[in-house]
């Protein structure tokens, strides 16, 4: 943000930001620290780390850093990977992801400022349930700032871990809207 703040060819005031999987995570969360990004599109990452250790649907997402898991079993002598382990390394590797930087907290700090969230019906890395505890405590975040038209969530039907075509169409209107000169912005 720093880098393009200095550009002549960069309008600070209307960054946006889109992310997919892990880069949609970390979309959320810069949105939800650096209000200089105007608008942020985070896609297939949005989550409940928490829900999935709490609802036993953790074995997805741990599935996408196996080797680390695995490696991390290995040096302290465990033999069985369970929720209160991946809690354990999670806490180690990416400390707070559960719980004070987990989705429902992280999301609704992007408010008021335009949000849009893509994620599929059937992507076992982020399970729906926990999906739509983040949109529920994001929506409520976005109303109380009079801001509800600045939030959108779809939900890809019959989609796993994939940004479809009609959501990349989605994501162009939405950045247009927020982002263009003559835009609403």
């Amino acid at each position: 943000m720093d880098y393009l703040e200095t550009r002549d060819d960069v309008d600070p005031q209307r960054i946006g930001l889109i992310g997919f999987s892990k880069g949609g995570m970390e979309t959320y969360l810069a949105a939800a620290i650096d209000d200089r990004i105007a608008v942020a599109v985070p896609m297939i990452g949005v989550q409940s780390f928490r829900w999935a250790l709490d609802n036993n649907a953790w074995q997805s997402r741990v599935g996408t850093i196996q080797p680390a898991i695995d490696g991390a079993a290995k040096d302290e002598g465990k033999r069985e990977i369970n929720a209160d382990f991946v809690q354990h390394f999670y806490n180690r590797v990416v400390p707070g992801i559960a719980d004070r930087f987990d989705g429902p907290q992280m999301l609704p700090l992007t408010a008021p400022r335009p949000l849009l969230v893509i994620n599929g019906d059937s992507d076992s890395l982020t399970p729906v349930p926990g999906l739509m505890e983040v949109v529920e405590k994001t929506k409520a975040a976005y109303a109380q700032a009079n801001a509800v038209d600045k939030f959108k969530f779809t939900l890809q039907p019959n989609t796993g871990h994939e940004v479809t075509p009609q959501a990349f169409r989605e994501v162009i209107a939405w950045l247009e809207q927020w982002l263009k000169p003559n835009g609403r912005q």
